[in-house]
């Protein structure tokens, strides 16, 4: 992990409660071990090394004899047994009583660690008086292990490590001066290899905490980051529900292709026919937006955008392409541009009773006109980027053209035009105009497959912008058919919507 990994709240609370977790599954473990150390360095070595002591001397003697040896020896030079058995006992009723502490009451992971730390200086604190009268006092080597333990054990922080430790260190450094005879030199070594004792126990908690830390940034990081994809999955399918489907049937059709930079992004096309009228087929009306910025902001604009084209449709199925245009602008400036967010959009209207496209566009990339003869006609921008000036200065210039049978619209956002090859050469409005002028694709899979594919093709590397392609086209020798199936539907029949 690097260091500008920020420690944010949630990261914190789950780290507090696996520390916890593993606090209170490790922290019997700990107790009953350093029982076992105290025991084993006040029982049973002295023992062992009486028995030792006995053999050597005297193989030549009966085993009951040497026994008694052994014991007599073992609890004669154990003058102090009986305070050593009180404070084992007290290291028992230390950890019993912690135990019993920890298992009863629902603690969080700062009591955990604050009781850990008491009874590690309780248990210490037992270790540092018992020294006094086995006469080992000023070789602190039990309080060492047992700080070594303990951070092995326990999953402290260094602070959390050397807090018990302080107390311990000046406990043992008192006992050195008051129950020793020692030179001032000896005493001064003796101090010095007693304060060293917090090293080990330090250094491997220092290294523990570290470790585990980066492995919990990493394991947090995944989950997250798979957190994060799905729910980019389902906010991406919820995005393109709102896209309208391809509408291959009938005299005016289109279809399209939709490429985000990220999982979702803040392009839009909104497509819906008019309400049909009576001896007239039913008018497309399209709107292309694309959203300043990419990813989750920009699609969360894009959903408050398709509110209000619902609702400008909604109280005019039959606006014109300068009347919407006018109302995304007034809403955009309003709301959106204070917030330094402005779209693009290019509202188009097709009517193919009357044979023409009424257009408005603000702000946005041409799109092309192709002709049923293989000319090509850009259809330029006519007002602002939408949100760049009030409502009281936005004109949105709406225009028109003729729009006959075998004709094709192809419009598009500019992720499809800033696409950079090896060169850092954009393909720009040229390289799209110069594949509208090849031969003309069938409809199915037609030009917004081979516009798409074709700036895939002159890409180097992954997407820096998303990539909405377009294409309207109007069928030939559907509309006569169109303009009756229209007349049927006004005698009570449903009309196609898409």
């Amino acid at each position: 992990m690097t260091s500008t990994f920020t420690y944010t709240a949630d990261f914190r609370e789950e780290f507090a409660a696996e520390t916890a977790s593993l606090l209170r599954r490790r922290f019997i473990l700990f107790a009953v071990a350093n029982l076992a150390l105290f025991v084993l360095t006040y029982f049973c070595l002295p023992l062992f090394s009486t028995l030792l002591v006995v053999f050597s001397e005297r193989p030549g003697e009966k085993l009951n004899d040497q026994l008694e040896t052994v014991l007599a020896a073992y609890f004669t030079n154990r003058g102090g047994l009986t305070a050593i058995i009180l404070l084992t006992i007290a290291q028992c009723a230390i950890v019993l009583a912690s135990v019993s502490s920890v298992r009863r009451r629902n603690l969080g992971p700062a009591d955990l660690a604050q009781i850990s730390q008491w009874v590690f200086f309780c248990m210490g604190a037992v270790s540092v008086a018992s020294s006094i009268f086995v006469h080992s006092v000023g070789f602190p080597w039990l309080l060492a292990a047992s700080h070594l333990l303990a951070s092995l054990m326990l999953p402290w922080d260094p602070r959390q490590a050397i807090r018990p430790m302080v107390p311990l260190l000046i406990l043992n450094a008192a006992t050195i001066l008051a129950f020793t005879g020692w030179p001032v030199s000896v005493r001064f070594i003796m101090l010095t290899v007693s304060a060293l004792s917090a090293v080990p126990g330090s250094a491997a908690c220092i290294l523990r905490h570290s470790r585990r830390t980066e492995r919990f940034k990493l394991r947090f990081l995944q989950n997250r980051y798979g957190q994060i994809r799905r729910e980019l999955t389902d906010a991406r399918r919820i995005h393109e529900s709102l896209f309208p489907k391809p509408h291959n049937r009938g005299p005016v059709r289109f279809d399209y292709r939709y490429e985000p930079m990220r999982q979702i992004g803040g392009d839009y096309l909104y497509a819906k026919f008019s309400p049909v009228q009576p001896g007239a087929a039913q008018a497309l009306n399209a709107l292309l937006i694309d959203v300043t910025g990419h990813g989750i902001a920009a699609a969360l604009t894009v959903n408050r955008l398709y509110g209000e084209v619902e609702r400008v449709f909604a109280e005019d199925p039959h606006a014109s392409p300068g009347d919407v245009l006018r109302a995304l602008n007034r809403y955009v400036h309003l709301t959106l541009a204070n917030h330094s967010i402005y779209a693009t959009a290019l509202c188009l209207r097709i009517d193919p009773t009357l044979g023409k496209l009424e257009y408005a566009s603000g702000g946005h990339p041409p799109a092309f006109l192709r002709a049923v003869d293989g000319t090509i006609d850009q259809l330029p921008s006519t007002s602002f980027v939408l949100g760049a000036v009030g409502n009281d200065l936005f004109d949105p210039g709406q225009e028109m053209r003729r729009f006959g049978p075998g004709d094709t619209l192809v419009a598009y956002t500019d992720g499809a035009i800033e696409a950079r090859n090896e060169n850092g050469r954009m393909l720009g409005v040229a390289g799209l105009e110069r594949i509208l002028a090849s031969a003309p694709p069938a409809f199915d899979g037609g030009w917004a497959s081979v516009i798409v594919s074709a700036v895939e093709a002159h890409r180097l590397g992954p997407a820096t912008d998303d990539t909405l392609v377009v294409e309207i086209v109007r069928m030939l020798g559907l509309d006569t058919d169109s303009v009756k199936t229209g007349r049927a539907r006004t005698r009570g029949e449903a009309p196609a919507t898409v």
